[in-house]
């Protein structure tokens, strides 16, 4: 099994002041830091750190509003935990991962249900974080109207960890869907008046398998079945793929379907312009200036994510003047 970090000292704090500890510990000896969710969802390469902290430990809920549909939890809590908790108030959290609530922020992943709810920052309305120099700082708001200040708890999504460590999360939820199915069909594009949650394409030594992925009131979903002869499956369709190497490719949103065709392994999340394939040719398309990244058996004299922000570097001077956590973009 492939351990995606190597760190000289490993620590699980249970509170947020030993968090504070092993950071100011980190400054005054001058040695990297990496923060670890499940560790099921790395991207990139194999991190090297003196110091790892595990937020496996820090998994409270604090709280859930059912008027205001939003949850604010610890970032160490599993996603399924948290839906069965929320699935027992009738909530539901628009999101597929498998991992912990901080690493669906960090990663900024998207999901089956990429058409309707595309990517975790947009449903992530605050968040408690704690910067490379020691300082403690909330962020954001409990309510989607906020819009004062710097979006720090924003910055961070997708930084894997480079910028500061999430301690809490505010997630946005919606009412928890009577039903959530899934049919193949072949031409799924034309489904899109019907406002499906997810629409994913499968490829598998060049065969294509598209699926329509529906949620909501049981009513609805089974008028939508008897009006088009669907022939519906409970749940979702697994997008696990199982290759040694996984490059994501950004593609012009609605052109995902078309593009996955091009590869022999893959899949395609339409309304989030962005596919995943195993083809080592993906790598190719950089030289067209599109952007690639090796999520999974990137090498160590690789470059990783085949790109280079000058705001990124401003963000990382500013958030983390020590340069204790290490610059994984």
């Amino acid at each position: 099994m492939f351990i995606p970090y190597d760190c000289e000292e490993m620590y699980f704090p249970t509170s947020y002041e030993e968090i504070e500890e092993i950071i100011k510990k980190a400054i005054e000896r001058k040695l990297t830091l990496h923060v670890i969710g499940s560790g099921k969802n790395h991207i990139g390469k194999k991190i090297n750190a003196d110091i790892c902290i595990s937020m496996e430990k820090m998994d409270r809920v604090i709280e859930i509003s059912k008027s205001d549909l939003y949850v604010t939890a610890q970032s160490g809590i599993e996603i399924n935990k948290l839906q069965q908790l929320l699935s027992s108030q009738g909530l539901f959290l628009p999101f597929t991962y498998s991992g912990t609530l901080g690493g669906l922020a960090s990663t900024n992943k998207t999901s089956l249900f990429s058409l309707l709810y595309p990517y975790p920052k947009d449903f992530l309305l605050g968040a408690k974080i704690i910067l490379g120099d020691g300082s403690v700082i909330r962020s954001g708001s409990r309510t989607t109207k906020f819009s004062s200040g710097y979006k720090l708890w924003k910055v961070l999504s997708g930084a894997l960890g480079s910028l500061g460590i999430y301690l809490e999360l505010t997630f946005r939820l919606i009412p928890k869907p009577e039903r959530i199915v899934y049919t193949e069909v072949s031409s799924p594009l034309k489904f899109l008046p019907l406002r499906p949650w997810g629409i994913v394409s499968f490829v598998w030594d060049g065969m294509l398998k598209n699926y329509l992925i529906l949620g909501g009131f049981c009513s609805y979903i089974d008028k939508i079945s008897k009006d088009n002869s669907f022939s519906l499956i409970e749940g979702l369709p697994n997008d696990q793929l199982e290759c040694e190497r996984i490059f994501g490719i950004a593609v012009p949103r609605g052109t995902e379907v078309e593009l996955i065709k091009n590869f022999s392994q893959g899949i395609a999340y339409v309304g989030s312009g962005y596919i995943r394939v195993c083809d080592e040719k993906a790598l190719g398309l950089r030289a067209q200036g599109v952007s690639v990244v090796i999520e999974k058996g990137c090498k160590d004299n690789e470059d990783c994510f085949g790109f280079k922000y000058s705001t990124f570097n401003i963000l990382k001077n500013a958030l983390d003047p020590n340069n204790i956590f290490p610059t994984v973009l």
